[in-house]
C-alpha cells in the first residue's frame, strides 16, 4: 500500500510554483529503500514528496485530492505496474496532465509508455533534480530562478 512520506514543512530553499505553493512530487516505487531515499533527496532539495509502493497505492494517493506537479514512476511493480498506472492516470481528467518521468533499470522497457521522459536507474541525484526542475518549470512557465 502507500508508504506516506509527506513533508508539510516549508523551509528556506523550497521549490515553489508560481502561486507560492511548494512543488509536490509523487514517487511511485516498489523498492522501499529507493523510494524513501528519493523522497529524502527531494525534500532536502525543497520539494514535498509522497511515496506510493505501486500503481494502486498511487491512484489512492491521487484520489485523496492532493495536487502533484510531477510523478516519478517505476515500471516493474506488484499489483499494478507502471504501464497500468499510466493508462489509468491518462483516463482521469483530473490527473492526466501531471507530467510523468519514468525511472527504469531496464535498457529496453518492452512495450511503449506515454511519458514526458524516460530515465535509466541508477541515476545521479543531481541529474534527477535537474530533470525535475526543468519539467516543473516547463509546466508552470517559469524561467530560471
Amino acid at each position: 500500500m502507500s508508504t506516506g512520506r509527506k513533508n508539510g514543512s516549508s523551509r528556506p530553499g523550497t521549490r515553489e510554483t508560481p502561486d507560492g505553493a511548494v512543488s509536490r512530487i509523487l514517487v511511485i516505487e516498489d523498492d522501499l529503500d529507493l523510494g524513501e531515499t528519493v523522497c529524502e533527496i527531494l525534500e532536502m532539495s525543497g520539494y514535498r514528496a509522497s511515496h506510493a509502493t505501486d500503481g494502486l497505492a498511487a491512484l489512492q494517493v491521487l484520489g485523496q485530492g492532493e495536487l502533484f506537479d510531477l510523478i516519478l514512476l517505476d515500471l516493474m511493480m506488484p499489483r499494478m505496474d507502471g504501464w497500468a498506472f499510466r493508462d489509468a492516470q491518462l483516463r482521469d481528467k483530473k490527473f492526466k496532465d501531471i507530467p510523468v518521468v519514468v525511472l527504469s533499470a531496464r535498457a529496453e522497457i518492452g512495450k511503449p509508455i506515454k511519458a514526458d521522459l524516460l530515465l535509466r536507474k541508477p541515476i545521479e541525484p543531481e541529474t534527477l533534480l535537474q530533470t525535475i526542475q526543468n519539467l516543473i518549470r516547463r509546466r508552470t512557465g517559469r524561467s530560471n530562478s
